[in-house]
């Protein structure tokens, strides 16, 4: 039985002769791998010390940074399930997030300790006081024991807490995907620690590697990216699509994307015309990366070797996909319907932490998405069935306008959705963020052609149906923190313009 996943990461830094490697640059100072194990004793010290017992629930609500690191395997070494949250959030959603997970202690620092230090929740500690004690050297049983819960990423509803296990971690991990190890690498995630993909690729691929992570406490902005990425030598990258793109407008960009082994692409789909302008630059350095947070990394591979934009590579081996019509029938070959994967296990999300892990085993697992696998293996991602607007009666895939409507030059991102019109109908209205610099230099007239040559340049490609009948634009996109299109926001947005 797989044990302690805390453990199992000591015992391999320790066999390895890794424990006085630098694991994390953070805080402007490096730390070591005997003092990142020996911070996470203490943090079990100090929840066991708290009185908290095996299986209790612990909210992080830290940024990303050494004491988050100390607190999630500490609390894994003590039996307690992790579940770091956005401390970036609004204090009503932080609040709804706290009643969700129904923690039996919060984690703060002083950026939270005003937000969650209220009557009526749970009791609250300071990361400082959680590991102020000396070092405890017991584990507890991993195995079948729950060890994180994370939210999903709430595109479609509510998020809804994921629960893992420690056994779930003993496969290498992901889902970034085999990014390199060793004394010379050095990653940057500016995805967070409070979703699956940020940590596995700070913490555990990290650990499990012997690798060095960069970590920041604010949220990256491209900017900051680049002058991290020149500071410390970053190696490997892993980002958002969308972030990747306005890195692409940031000065020094290019000596940055050039001093990098390998840059993953992950959480939201790699549009055509972001493809068009990385792989000239990145060429086999780029990696594309395909999963879900219920099951972890689907696919992945490199698209300068295909020719589609949609190709996002072939399925990694022990997960085999397969494309199944509205019956659930196997479709063939270059037939798009919806993808399932068989997953040796796959994690419910459930409305509340008392219900506690959810998980199937062995099972054909829905994704939800449009998808397709060409007669070569490889997999091709095409939109979310959810996302799917029906006008005039016709389904219409809102991720074949947006791809379009993105090569026009002063369009930096395009997103389409319905809009149920004042005398009844519904026809798709576009929202599109031009190119930084082009609001300034617009006028009315310039705005008004830049709408005419869009619906002019849906018209000439595609069916009347797919034809957005007005242009909206936007500052951004609602966007979660990972970078996925929000289009139950955009709907509401539209609301305001009909």
């Amino acid at each position: 039985m797989p044990g302690n996943v805390t453990q199992d990461l000591t015992q391999l830094a320790r066999a390895r002769g890794w424990l006085e490697r630098i694991a994390f640059l953070a805080d402007d100072r490096a730390w070591t791998y005997a003092e990142v194990f020996d911070g996470a004793a203490r943090a079990a010290r100090g929840y066991r010390a708290a009185g908290l017992r095996r299986g209790d629930r612990v909210l992080l609500a830290l940024p990303d940074g050494v004491e988050m690191v100390w607190s999630v395997l500490g609390a894994w070494q003590a039996g307690l399930v992790a579940v770091p949250v956005n401390v970036q959030m609004s204090p009503q959603d932080l609040l709804r997030a706290v009643e969700t997970v129904e923690p039996a202690l919060a984690v703060i620092d002083p950026d939270t300790a005003g937000q969650l230090e209220l009557p009526g929740f749970a009791p609250a500690m300071k990361v400082t006081t959680l590991v102020a004690g000396e070092p405890d050297p017991d584990f507890a049983e991993g195995g079948d024991a729950p060890a994180l819960a994370v939210f999903t990423s709430g595109t479609t509803g509510a998020p809804k807490l994921c629960f893992f296990l420690h056994g779930n971690f003993a496969a290498p991990p992901g889902p970034s995907g085999p990014n390199g190890g060793g004394r010379t690498t050095v990653g940057l995630s500016v995805s967070r620690m409070y979703f699956l993909g940020g940590l596995h690729f700070s913490v555990l691929t990290t650990l499990a590697t012997g690798r060095t992570a960069v970590l920041s406490r604010t949220r990256a902005t491209p900017a900051a990216a680049i002058d991290l990425i020149d500071r410390h030598q970053v190696t490997n990258l892993f980002a958002q699509p969308s972030f990747l793109a306005r890195m692409l407008l940031e000065p020094g960009h290019e000596e940055a994307f050039a001093r990098l082994r390998e840059v993953s692409s992950a959480g939201e789909v790699l549009s055509p015309r972001l493809r068009e302008r990385l792989v000239p630059i990145l060429g086999d350095r780029l990696v594309n990366n395909y999963g879900a947070t219920e099951i972890g990394l689907i696919s992945l591979g490199r698209p300068a070797a295909y020719r589609t934009p949609s190709a996002v590579g072939p399925a990694v081996p022990g997960r085999p996909v397969r494309i199944v019509d509205a019956d659930g029938r196997p479709m063939p070959a270059g037939r798009q319907g919806e993808l399932h994967v068989y997953a040796d296990f796959a994690s419910r999300g459930v409305a509340r932490g008392s219900l506690g892990p959810d998980q199937v085993t062995d099972t054909w697992w829905p994704t939800g998405d449009l998808a397709s696998i060409d007669d070569d293996g490889v997999l091709h991602v095409h939109g979310r069935l959810d996302d799917v607007e029906v006008i005039g009666g016709q389904n219409v895939v809102p991720g074949e306008v947006e791809r379009l409507l993105e090569r026009h030059p002063r369009v930096l991102e395009a997103a389409v959705s319905s809009v149920r019109r004042p005398a009844g109908d519904t026809s798709l209205r576009a929202y599109v963020v031009t190119v930084p610099g082009d609001d300034e230099a617009a006028d009315g007239a310039q705005d008004a052609a830049l709408d005419a040559e869009l619906i002019a340049l849906a018209r000439s490609r595609l069916s009347w149906y797919k034809v957005p009948q007005d242009v909206v634009r936007l500052d951004t996109l609602p966007r979660n923190a990972n970078g996925k299109l929000l289009r139950r926001h955009l709907r509401a947005v539209g609301d305001q313009y009909v």
